[in-house]
């Protein structure tokens, strides 16, 4: 793995992680926890080798059908950015892009779905 990418996914990690811990006062903090907690999951596995290609696959999925709903929301709202929703929804792009270029550079075999 490039040393980049290794720092690059080490400072995701924290990023994730710091957005769990941010979830402590959300009225949905459960289901916030869950979508940032799977993303950090998703940088551990990757950092030892075991991202699921296929897993992170079907995790990009949930966050991109997720977001146009929530931008729609934000969009009638007006407010983008100093939303909550606008901030989920961009959490939840991050996510995505995030598992992106996991799936990009995990090694495909057998113990990664692929």
């Amino acid at each position: 793995m490039p040393r980049f990418l290794r720092v690059a996914n080490i400072g995701m990690l924290v990023l994730f992680t710091a957005w769990v811990g941010f979830q402590y006062n959300d009225p949905d903090a459960l289901l916030w926890v869950a979508v940032y907690g799977a993303a950090a999951i998703e940088c551990v596995l990757f950092m030892l080798g075991r991202f699921s290609r296929a897993l992170g696959v079907a995790y990009m999925l949930l966050c991109l059908l997720w977001a146009p709903i929530l931008a729609v929301r934000v969009v009638l709202d007006g407010a983008f950015i100093f939303d909550e929703q606008g901030r989920e929804m961009m959490g939840l792009l991050i996510c995505a892009g995030w598992t992106f270029v996991l799936y990009h550079n995990a090694e495909r075999g057998p113990l990664n779905g692929s």
